[in-house]
């Protein structure tokens, strides 16, 4: 698999880097302090070490000073202020951690300079790097979905750079966003300019990156190590964040924007956990007919109440009170700066709802919203059968069970293409409702007025089933769609 494949440098010796290095800790010239409590791995320094290059291994510290030498005032830089200055005026600086502890001891690096001989990208945008001093936020990220990485975007970019790579890397790649995203951001450049070098970039290079990328989104995906930007917490903090924690402006990630537009969208959050592109109009509708036209992150548009299938009469109500809620996702999904992102009621839910208020309305949404979309689903068969006698073929091509022929695309009529994108829609968001209740309610009731509109009848009661069996059948729907990617088709 791709993660024994990553090349951590296993040539360095770890006993002669402990020799080498002096392992100061926070607030020294470097190294990493202890281990995050019980996470039963190596030691952040140990894993800190094998980080850094093999041509840095018996450099010694040097001092930020010597640092701000290339990298401050006077520097060749352009754009925004030189690292070095903007770190001055960080956190960082005031507690006296340099340079060298997040990017190895410089010796080498000053007397001549190469990205051979100092931790820069892509390693240095791993966790490992902040889990030094910042273990117990580490040891929660480590909990958490960002950690990981999603493989078969990994083995797609090895084998397809120039498609997977410059598209899927921006959000599945942690190395990737910091290096040719973020920290383009940081320095002014436009997103057509930073799509622009995207676009140009080997396939050596991609998939080098691919080789090092074990987090899809690190430390450094959110936060900006060198400099306070100004986008503050919902508690008014400044904790370096490259992007808002709010945004109402959906026009970054509205249906049908190109892929430089809605990864670079101002906010820490939804830049990735977008529908990326997603268009619910019928004319993208009868053209993208192998799987759903939006990607699986779609739950900022769900809060924000768009990319559904609408009806022609309105309004529409678009959103609740989460979606101007301070700080939006982070309120509840990083409450007390918890970085496993997940909710608890007690925390991430409060003021507004107290624990048992939470849990009770939460529960009676996703019942909801789960026997909703199971009806959806069961009239969408019944469709099928009465139709192509087989109750499996509504769905997009490319998640028809195997050993079936998905029917030609042109005799399935626009309702039921609505029908379905709504039920996918609703699905992928994965919340049931959580997020945005009002919109996923509208939404099914649109799907149906549409199956109504070919005299499809009323489906079986989903409310006869189990919460568990009608989670494990949309589950299974949710893993069907991910095994189609898996098997590469397009």
């Amino acid at each position: 698999m791709h993660r024994k494949r990553i090349l951590w440098l296993a040539s360095v010796s770890l006993a002669l880097a402990v020799a080498v290095i002096a392992l100061e800790g926070c607030g020294g010239g470097g190294g990493p302090l202890v281990q995050p409590p019980g996470t039963g791995t190596s030691s952040p320094s140990s894993r800190f070490i094998e980080l850094l290059p093999a041509a840095q291994k018996d450099a010694t510290y040097v001092g930020a000073e010597q640092c701000a030498k290339c990298h401050g005032a006077g520097s060749k830089q352009t754009g925004a202020e030189p690292v070095a200055v903007a770190w001055s005026k960080t956190k960082h600086a005031q507690v006296n951690v340099g340079c060298e502890q997040c990017h190895g001891p410089g010796s080498k690096h000053a007397a001549a300079p190469s990205k051979e001989n100092i931790l820069t990208y892509p390693n240095v945008a791993s966790s490992v790097v902040c889990g030094q001093c910042h273990g117990t936020i580490a040891a929660q990220y480590e909990q958490s979905g960002h950690a990981g990485v999603v493989e078969v975007v990994i083995e797609e970019a090895e084998s397809n750079p120039n498609v997977y790579g410059k598209t899927c890397f921006r959000c599945h790649s942690a190395p990737f966003r910091a290096q040719m995203v973020d920290s383009k951001l940081t320095y002014g450049q436009t997103r057509d300019a930073i799509d622009a070098g995207i676009q140009a970039m080997s396939t050596d290079t991609i998939v080098e990156i691919a080789h090092a990328t074990h987090e899809s989104a690190s430390c450094a995906s959110c936060h900006d190590p060198h400099r306070q930007t100004g986008n503050l917490t919902w508690q008014g903090e400044e904790v370096q964040l490259r992007r808002a924690v709010s945004n109402t402006d959906t026009t970054d990630v509205a249906p049908g924007v190109p892929v430089k537009q809605y990864s670079t969208f101002n906010h820490v959050c939804a830049s990735c956990h977008n529908g990326r592109g997603g268009n619910p109009s019928d004319t993208a509708l009868n053209s993208g007919t192998a799987r759903p036209n939006f990607h699986e992150s779609n739950q900022y548009n769900m809060l924000m109440g768009m990319t559904g299938v609408e009806g022609q009469s309105g309004p529409v109500v678009r959103t609740t009170a989460h979606a101007t809620a301070p700080g939006q996702c982070s309120h509840c999904h990083v409450a007390n700066a918890r970085h496993t992102f997940t909710v608890s009621y007690d925390t991430g839910c409060s003021p507004c709802h107290t624990a048992a208020d939470a849990a009770a309305r939460v529960q009676a949404t996703k019942s909801q919203i789960e026997q909703g979309l199971l009806a959806l689903r069961s009239r969408l068969q019944a469709w099928s059968q009465q139709t192509f006698g087989d109750p499996d073929l509504w769905d997009y091509t490319t998640l028809i069970p195997a050993g079936k022929t998905a029917p030609p695309q042109a005799q399935v009529p626009i309702e039921v293409k609505r029908a379905r994108h709504n039920y996918w829609f609703i699905l992928r968001d994965a919340s049931f409702g959580v997020h945005n209740a009002v919109y996923a309610r509208y939404l099914l009731e649109v799907a149906n007025a549409n199956l109504d509109r070919l005299g499809v009848g009323a489906a079986s009661r989903a409310a006869d089933l189990s919460p568990a069996t009608r989670r494990a059948i949309l589950q299974s729907d949710l893993q069907r769609l991910k095994d189609s990617y898996r098997r590469g088709v397009e």
